[in-house]
């Protein structure tokens, strides 16, 4: 897909090929106000919609960094399985949610081993980049999960060496969505996917 812009009456630039197939690379959606306890959700959907994937009926997710419970709310609405992990609560109307268990604790602290099989890895921790990193190689390194979705979260300075190790871990992009402030997002899912 390809896009234009005039510059004046008589200029015209354009471009056969685009890093998104959005305009401008905004996606916008019908923002929920009323379901969804805050509106992390919508970089969640954004992610999804943009590799064109869904976690399918009863896949077991690990939402890391829960509260208040945009992702979980989300992601229970897809009908699958979630584990919210938060030092937080998530409100009381996402713990009710089909589907949905909660547990009190540092997400990073917890090992896959403790934790088990997932289909799908997310997190949205507000954490420094290099400390979700180590986490995340531990998953991979485990082999109980293929699909990742996780923000990286910019704490203070730009961390660039950890930016290139995220982006050099084979199978997956880093992406700056529309829905992202100051954070990337880091996508891996198995097999391998094209991202819009």
């Amino acid at each position: 897909m390809g896009s234009w812009t005039l510059l004046d009456a008589n200029t015209l630039i354009g471009s056969a090929e685009c890093a998104s197939p959005f305009p401008k690379g905004i996606i916008e959606f019908d923002e929920d106000k009323l379901g969804p306890p805050s509106r992390a959700y919508l970089k969640l959907w954004e992610a999804l919609v943009r590799c064109s994937r869904l976690p399918r009926q009863g896949e077991r997710c690990l939402d890391a960094g829960a509260s208040p419970g945009g992702w979980t709310w989300a992601l229970a609405n897809l009908g699958a399985t979630v584990l919210a992990v938060d030092r937080t609560p998530l409100e009381d109307r996402v713990i009710a949610m089909p589907g949905v268990s909660f547990q009190k604790h540092d997400a990073f602290t917890l090992s896959p081993g403790e934790i088990g099989p997932l289909d799908w890895l997310f997190s949205d921790v507000i954490c420094y980049p290099r400390r979700l990193y180590e986490w995340i190689e531990k998953w991979l390194n485990s082999g109980l999960c293929k699909n990742f979705i996780c923000t990286i979260k910019m704490q203070g300075e730009w961390d660039a060496e950890t930016t290139r190790r995220f982006a050099a871990i084979p199978g997956s992009t880093l992406v700056h969505l529309y829905h992202n402030k100051h954070e990337l997002t880091w996508i891996k899912l198995f097999p391998d996917f094209y991202i819009l």
